[in-house]
């Protein structure tokens, strides 16, 4: 078994058992109740980037580490501007709830 393949079903097997964990802390902290504030919806937004990571990161390292094939590049490109995106939305929400719980 090559080295990218390994790397590969390393990836496919870790990512569901780490995305169980993110539900599993989800609904023990309580975020997947109705929201009931600003600080709730901010908390979802951040754990909604983390799954975005769980799932584009593999991808892309992936296809980095196999020179990314042709049929993949558009592919490539899409997922990390989703990861681009999503993270950028959760930072923005790390920063607005932090600005929430400790004003000035």
């Amino acid at each position: 078994m090559s080295r990218r393949v390994l790397a590969l079903a390393l990836a496919l097997a870790s990512v569901p058992a780490a995305a169980y964990a993110f539900y599993r802390l989800a609904r023990g902290l309580g975020f997947l109740d109705p929201a009931l504030d600003k600080q709730q919806e901010h908390r979802r937004s951040i754990l909604v980037a983390l799954y975005a990571l769980l799932l584009f990161l593999p991808v892309l390292f992936y296809g980095f580490g196999t020179g990314w094939p042709r049929a993949w590049a558009l592919f490539g490109i899409a997922s990390g501007l989703a990861l681009a995106v999503t993270g950028a939305l959760g930072i923005r929400s790390a920063v607005a709830l932090w600005r929430m719980r400790h004003p000035r």
